[in-house]
Order: C-alpha cells, then sequence, then structure tokens
C-alpha cells in the first residue's frame, strides 16, 4: 500500500519589476541571549519561567496558548485570533494574530533556526537598468532560482501529508484495537504513533466537531475501579486525561476532523510526522488494518445476504411469518 507522503511547496514565478535605483533587503536581527532572541526570553521570565534551561518550541507555543487562555486574549468576535497584549506584541511584533500560527512564528526565536548563510545574505544589493527599467538580478541569485525549480525527490525529513489517504494507513478503529489487544506482543508499538477516533472534549468552546483524530503517544495499564483486572488506557497528544479503549470510535473519520487534524498540528499542538515515521507506522500497521477491513466487509455481506434471503422467504410464506 503506497501513498503520496509528501507535502509540496510550490514556488511562484516571480515577474521583473521596476527599479530606477539600488535598494537593499534588510530584515530586522534579532539579539540572542544563549538559545533564544532577547524578546523570547524577557516574555518568559515575565511570566515566571526558568530560562536557565532550553525549551522547546512545542513547549514555548503551550506556554503561550496557556497565556492566552489564562489572560482571556482571544478575540471575542473571532475566537481563532489572539488580541496581543504588551508582552506579546514585543514578542511578535503585532497586535494580532491567528492562534495556529503561534508556532510559526516562534520559528525565528530560536538560535537553532538561525541560518548563517542567511545571515549573511540578508543585505544584498540588486542594480536596475535605468533604461529598461527592468530588474537585474545578480548571477548568484539567478544560480538558486534555477536550481529551486528543479524538480527533486522529496528528502525523508520533511513531513507527511496530513490527508485522508494518509491518514487511513494510520488510523484504528475501536474493534481493531481491541483484536490488536488480545495478542500483547507488539501491542504498544503498533498502538503509540497510530491515529484514533474520540469524542471531542464538550468543555472546548473552540472544537467545532463531535469527534476528534488523536495520535496515540503512550499506552498504560492500570488497576480498573470496578474489579482487580488491568485495564488499558492510551495517552493522546494533547489529551489531559488517559482514554480506555471503550471511548474509542468504530466509525470513518469525517473530511472536517482531517482539517481540524491539520489546524492542530500547524498550530504545534501536535507533532508534526516526518515522511521516514509515517512510512515505517503505516508498514507496521498495513496487514493488521487489511484483514480487519476484510473481515468486516465479509461479516457486511453475510448480513446483506441473510437479509435478502429473509425476505425472499417473507413472499413465499407470507402467513408463516404473520404467525410466528
Amino acid at each position: 500500500m503506497k501513498a503520496d507522503f509528501c507535502w509540496v511547496e510550490e514556488t511562484k514565478d516571480q515577474t521583473p519589476f521596476t527599479l530606477k535605483r539600488k535598494r537593499s533587503f534588510k530584515s530586522k536581527k534579532l539579539e540572542f541571549i544563549g538559545w533564544g532572541s532577547r524578546p523570547l526570553i524577557e516574555f518568559l521570565q515575565s511570566i515566571g519561567k526558568d530560562t536557565n534551561r532550553e525549551y522547546s518550541r512545542h513547549e514555548v507555543n503551550a506556554m503561550v496558548i496557556d497565556y492566552v487562555h489564562s489572560n482571556n486574549l482571544l478575540n471575542p468576535q473571532k475566537k481563532k485570533r489572539i488580541l496581543c497584549d504588551e508582552r506579546l506584541r514585543t514578542l511578535f511584533g503585532k497586535k494580532s494574530i491567528p492562534r495556529i500560527k503561534v508556532y510559526e512564528l516562534l520559528e525565528k526565536h530560536f538560535i537553532e533556526n538561525q541560518d548563517e548563510s542567511e545571515e549573511e545574505n540578508s543585505s544584498s544589493e540588486e542594480d536596475a537598468d535605468e533604461e529598461t527599467g527592468i530588474l537585474i538580478i545578480s548571477k548568484e541569485i539567478k544560480t538558486s532560482i534555477h536550481h529551486k525549480k528543479k524538480p527533486q525527490e522529496a528528502p525523508k525529513s520533511c513531513f507527511a501529508a496530513l490527508n485522508s489517504e494518509n491518514i487511513k494507513l494510520l488510523y484504528l478503529k475501536r474493534s481493531l484495537v481491541q483484536d490488536l489487544l488480545k495478542n500483547q506482543e507488539g501491542f504498544d508499538d503498533k498502538l503509540v504513533g497510530s491515529i484514533v477516533r474520540i469524542k471531542s472534549d464538550p468543555y472546548d468552546f473552540l472544537q467545532k466537531n463531535s469527534h476528534q483524530l488523536q495520535q496515540v503517544t503512550g499506552v498504560k495499564k492500570t488497576v480498573g475501579p470496578v474489579n482487580a483486572c488491568m485495564e488499558t488506557y492510551l495517552q493522546l497528544s494533547n489529551w489531559l486525561r488517559d482514554a480506555p479503549i471503550s471511548l474509542l470510535s468504530d466509525d470513518d473519520f469525517t473530511p472536517e476532523e482531517c482539517e481540524d487534524l491539520r489546524e492542530r498540528v500547524k498550530a504545534g499542538l501536535l507533532k508534526r510526522p516526518t515522511v521516514v515515521d509515517f512510512e515505517l507506522k503505516a508498514h507496521v500497521l498495513h496487514e493488521d488494518i487489511t484483514k480487519h477491513w476484510i473481515n468486516r466487509e465479509i461479516a457486511l455481506l453475510q448480513r446483506r445476504i441473510n437479509h435478502a434471503n429473509e425476505k425472499g422467504r417473507r413472499r413465499e410464506y407470507p402467513l408463516l411469518f404473520k404467525l410466528l
């Protein structure tokens, strides 16, 4: 089972534009204090965080989202936008930002994301021919543009596309998880990294769908509250409580739930799977998902056959069924 795993970025051809004098393009440089920019370090210190330790972008993203909720900074009319207070304006340089863009906007504030070559070439001069009014691009820039247009095979480190076809390769229904649970060997390895469907938190006023797609991050086994038997719980990304298998959905997911999953990944609430991770997990689950699908189709076909037979018997012996 193969699928197109890669997000493909399309580059738009840039058209010539008029320029009558030399221009220099300079990006505003950030001052860094250790692992993070000065605005980021000062923001974290202002909310009581220890900046002596290095935080990941996912951790800082969660801190910002928590700060937004704690200070009621969501736009009352547009719940998906954040109204920046003084601290957030200093960090992001904007009065308001989309909630899903927080993770992306934090990228430049980490020293590990700074490219030396970009810093050296951040200020480049471009000459213009005053007679023709056409921008003359340097040979180095032309070469880089030429290379960008060449079709290249996507590197294995790029992220996998979260479309419905790819999600199906990792999606586990409740009945399949229960089947896998019968064989404890390899159960944890198969579940971790897969995708399940669970009912949305009723207190999450931003969630419009009745169900959500969630990534399984761990498996936990504890003694059940009713009896002394061991019960299996799934740990889900960005989910506060461990979820018992009985809460998983046994239905197909919807396109709206796929879109919701993509939005949460873009917002940094869920980890983006790479092509390698996706392919490996799909290979591990392929046989189990295929067998489960075949068994369900056979059972459905048998029910339809039985129903058709019953309808035929009713037409042949109508009085018998009335007496029964």
